[in-house]
């Protein structure tokens, strides 16, 4: 990109300033106030004026407008938390229906703009909340607008006249208490000595006539655009019987044409009787003075940075490039790190105006989330406190907390996600470090609690050298301390609820201000602190619809249509003011680069501002457009095949008999689930039982069919075996099962103790999700109980425990001619035995079917209702077949399945549709099913067969791996 540099920088507004008040007092400037709409003009003012100083002088009063007004008035400036305060309790005087404060709070803010909007603009309270109940009456209220406001406020009220819905008699409600509220609002903070923005200037508004408000000395209104009425007649006031000056910062481009919204203001003065004497005869002409503008269009935000970034170490580079008159200006405050993390480092010296949000700073989430996990914890009598898991775990591995005791919270969380705890009791959260005594208690005042939280963090911190994370620290120490204190007695029984969305208010609207030498380097700067501001270079960034003009957010009690009659600020005043903006900041630049985003998403518009669009139609410029893109070669997917080489065959050979392993691999065995995952996808087994690619534990609040299965299997086990324990016998006889039927409650419970590996039983309850996961077991188990008192008398063989080490068996196996036995291995739910029948029984609580045409279809990958639930049983029968020895006849593989548990026509037998005929004997499939297991075993281990993607698309929806399929 080529950059003209070898013109001179153009004075600028505050350089022309400064000279000319120099100039006109003769250098004698003790009897001076120079007031500006912000501070950080001044800044810039004084530094300017410096040049122009020769000998020692006294420097002029340089003041904000709102320091300037706020000195002629005896009130204290209330901060807004406290108004609001102040605010509800009036509030409460004059509403029928009981509120509380954190109802009220969130809508009080709402009114207190309002009500500093009605004084600012000098709107008459009593005219605008007037209640309407006629037409006649319309007339009658408003008899002092002209016909064209008339007519503005009749098209809102007449919605409402002559019936009115509920919302709108609702509304009415509120909007005649309005005016009691106004009043008696005022009338408190007088009494207090207090007053909010609007009150003290109106107040000096109705004052002017007094003798106090005068200065006895030269004052200068500089750079002023939008005023408020107030600042209006403030301004006049000075103007006539002071003889103040105006200065202002305008341009003959937007200011001299009636349809550049960005003059709208300025013209308006300059038509006024008082303020339009003040408008120079001669406009200034720079805005059309020879400009490069330069549009980039960037996916993604941080594209932009980057861009910039490549502009501003080819600037850096020349030495006539001056960073001190150049600007990168923010519309996005959220861009503030990335921007400053793209500056190169050829440009050493970076001025910030902007200040740090602390919403964003580590401290405080970590403050959320102990007020998030105060707010959901539990306290019961019986079973101790209690609490929700994803604060605490957020908590627990907060990088302010986790490296103060890293091993036991890392076991601690572990322990949370591979139990699928959804809560944990105090007493099994043990931490060591005081803060944590601290975080976990039971606060009776949340301030002080979160007081006590900092403190402790702060001392554990400060001898460990991290200068931001105390800074940051100390910033809500001081803030929470100052909440704290105006709150008072308010501050008891506030609900953690409130307090969390009142946290995360203030959290957005405080700041770090960062220190250093404002007046040297590169600026960066939010779009309000460039007023007044002049560069050579501008770079704008997120210079998107929306962001520039920005979209209008605010709410309020008062309609569109009375807010127009009253000439309030509506919609277009913000427009006026955002253009202002933009032509002032470019009307003295040599080089402009605007930066937007191109991609339409995450609540951004994709499309180029329409002051831009605007600027490049009406104007002479030429703006250079350009689109920065990553060129992306789109390619179908390629299929992942993994062949099969000797460092995979030998990690299968952990499965292998002989196999004997070390600490790192063990010997391990093929369940039905394995052989099933491999029928399903060889990749998915690939990626699973060879290279153990687990997934990572993840809670999960919903309980999901695995679990909820474990809990059942666990809980039939534990009713039996509770049984056998207790008669001292393993048959079963059908008075039985009334007295197992009792116990089904509490083997649910102890179920779940198991699951979740609680601690101590005595404290275990059932909460939440669990009270209904565990009604429906209950059913359930009711259920399979009622058709075991059917079938009795049975003896139990065996049950899900006793077969996790006894169902195991070597199959023989020759894959590439080589001969290998491979290991297999099943957990048996259940096996009863009843004249000479041995039920091999599985309990399934999903859509599991029991209907199978072959042995053959079992084992068939394409089939896509492959029935895995018989292939599952089967080879339950099967390894019994080959595993036990006992006297028996016949093996009969069983499935109760939740299905059809509860059908008329429940069978519990695995159904051959071919056969037409319940599975009565496993003997009669034993030699098929063998087959084709040696199949698919054979198949696993043939260096022919790779491990590749399975063709059913359908199967990759829920798979862990499909992001490594790249399905």
């Amino acid at each position: 990109m080529k950059t003209d540099q070898g013109k001179h920088s153009s004075p600028t507004f505050i350089t022309e300033l400064a000279e000319r008040i120099l100039k006109e007092n003769d250098g004698k400037l003790d009897q001076v106030t120079v007031v500006f709409p912000n501070r950080r003009a001044g800044l810039f003012f004084r530094q300017s004026l410096s040049a122009f100083i020769t000998r020692p002088i006294w420097m002029p009063e340089v003041a904000s407008m709102q320091d300037f007004v706020g000195r002629f008035s005896t009130a204290r400036p209330i901060e807004t938390l406290e108004a609001i305060f102040v605010l509800f309790e009036v509030y409460k005087a004059h509403q029928k229906n009981e509120e509380t404060f954190d109802q009220f709070f969130f809508w009080g803010e709402m009114i207190l703009r309002d009500f500093e909007e009605i004084d600012q603009y000098l709107v008459n309270p009593e005219q605008l909340f007037t209640s309407i109940k006629s037409q006649k009456e319309l007339d009658e209220e408003f008899y002092f607008l002209d016909e064209e406001d008339k007519r503005i406020i009749q098209s809102f009220w007449s919605s409402f006249l002559p019936k009115t819905t509920r919302s709108q008699e609702a509304f009415l409600e509120t909007w005649k208490i309005l005016l009691p509220i106004y009043t008696e609002f005022k009338a408190t903070l007088r009494r207090r000595g207090e007053a909010y923005g609007g009150m003290i200037y109106r107040e000096i508004v109705e004052h002017l006539s007094e003798t106090h408000l005068r200065t006895g000395r030269k004052v200068y209104f500089a750079g002023f655009n939008a005023l408020t009425f107030t600042e209006e007649k403030i301004i006049k006031h000075f103007v006539q019987e002071e003889n103040a000056q105006v200065i202002w910062d305008l341009d003959d481009y937007y200011f001299s044409n009636p349809r550049q919204e960005a003059g709208f203001f300025l013209r308006d003065y300059a038509r006024d009787s008082i303020l339009g004497k003040t408008f120079p005869t001669e406009r200034p002409q720079r805005f059309e003075t020879e400009k490069q503008m330069d549009a980039t269009g960037v996916s993604l935000e941080v594209g932009q940075t980057k861009a910039l970034a490549e502009i501003l170490k080819e600037l850096s580079s020349n030495e006539s490039f001056d960073p001190q008159r150049a600007v990168v200006v923010l519309p996005k405050e959220h861009m503030l790190f990335p921007t400053l993390h793209a500056i190169p480092d050829e440009i050493d010296k970076v001025n910030i105006t902007m200040g740090y949000p602390l919403k964003d700073t580590p401290v405080y989430s970590l403050l959320e989330s102990v007020l998030l996990l105060q707010n959901m914890r539990k306290d019961n009598l019986i079973n101790g406190t209690s609490f929700y898991y994803k604060p605490l775990i957020e908590l627990l591995e907060h990088p302010l907390l986790y490296v103060l005791e890293e091993e036991p919270i890392k076991k601690l969380v572990r322990e949370i996600r591979t139990r699928n705890r959804i809560t944990l009791y105090q007493e099994e959260i043990v931490l060591e470090h005081p803060i944590f005594t601290l975080i976990f208690q039971k606060p009776e005042n949340a301030f002080e609690y979160l007081l006590s939280i900092l403190k402790e963090l702060y001392a554990t911190w400060k001898d460990k050298s991290h200068d931001l994370e105390l800074e940051f620290i100390s910033r809500f120490y001081l803030h929470v301390s100052q909440l704290h204190e105006m709150m008072g007695e308010r501050s008891q029984g506030l609900s953690y609820d409130f307090l969390i969305k009142l946290f995360r208010r203030l959290a957005r609207t405080l700041k770090i201000p960062f220190t250093g030498e404002p007046l040297n380097g590169l600026q960066v700067m939010g779009i309000l602190e460039t007023r007044n501001l002049d560069f050579d270079h501008v770079f704008i960034l997120n210079m998107n619809e929306d962001s520039w003009p920005a979209a209008p957010r605010r709410g309020s009690f008062i309609p569109y249509n009375i807010r127009k009659a009253f000439d309030l600020p509506v919609f277009d005043h913000q427009d006026a003011i955002y253009a202002y903006l933009f032509y002032r900041l470019l009307q003295r630049a040599r080089h402009v680069h605007f930066f937007y985003n191109t991609v339409a998403e995450f609540n951004v518009n994709g499309e180029l501002s329409r002051l831009v669009q605007q600027l490049e139609v009406e104007s002479k410029f030429t703006i250079h457009k350009r689109i920065l893109a990553s060129p992306i070669k789109t390619e179908a997917p390629r299929p992942i095949v993994i062949q099969k080489n000797e460092p995979i065959l030998r990690k299968m050979e952990r499965y292998l008999e002989g196999f004997e392993g070390d600490r790192e691999t063990r010997p391990s065995a093929f369940t039905p689930s394995a052989i099933n995952t491999y029928l399903d996808c060889r990749l998915k087994f690939y990626f699973k039982y060879v290279e153990r690619l687990y997934e990572p534990d993840v809670v999960q609040e919903e309980m999901d069919p695995m679990v909820f299965g474990n809990i059942l299997h666990d809980s039939m086990e534990l009713l039996y075996k509770e049984f056998i324990k207790r008669e001292k016998r393993d048959v079963v006889y059908p008075e039985d099962l009334f007295w197992i039927r009792e116990g089904v409650r509490g083997a649910i419970n102890k179920a779940f103790i198991k699951h979740y590996g609680i601690k101590n039983e005595k404290k275990f309850q059932l909460e939440g999700r669990s009270v209904i996961a565990a009604d429906i077991l209950t059913k359930f188990i009711h259920k399979i109980l009622e058709y075991d008192k059917q079938y009795a008398p049975y003896r139990i063989l065996g049950l899900e425990a006793d077969s996790r080490d006894g169902y195991s068996i070597d199959f023989p196996i020759a894959a590439d001619g080589k001969a290998r036995r491979v290991r297999l291995k099943g957990i048996i739910d259940r096996l009863d035995i009843k004249e000479g029948k041995v039920r091999v029984i599985d309990y399934k609580t999903g859509r599991d079917e029991k209907v199978f045409t072959t042995v053959e279809s079992l084992v068939d990958r394409e089939d896509k209702n492959r029935k895995k639930a018989v292939f599952q049983v089967l080879f339950y029968s099967y390894l019994f077949k080959k595993k036990f020895v006992g006297d028996y006849e016949v093996i009969e593989p069983g499935i109760f399945n939740s299905r059809d548990l509860f059908s008329k026509d429940f069978e519990w037998k695995v159904f051959d549709n071919q056969q037409k005929t319940g599975v009565s004997n496993f003997d009669q499939y034993e030699a098929g099913f063998e087959q084709v297991l040696e199949d698919v075993l054979t198949e696993m281990y043939s260096v022919n067969q790779p491990f590749d993607q399975t063709t059913d698309h359908k199967k990759c929806g829920f798979c862990p791996y499909r992001e490594i399929c790249g399905r």
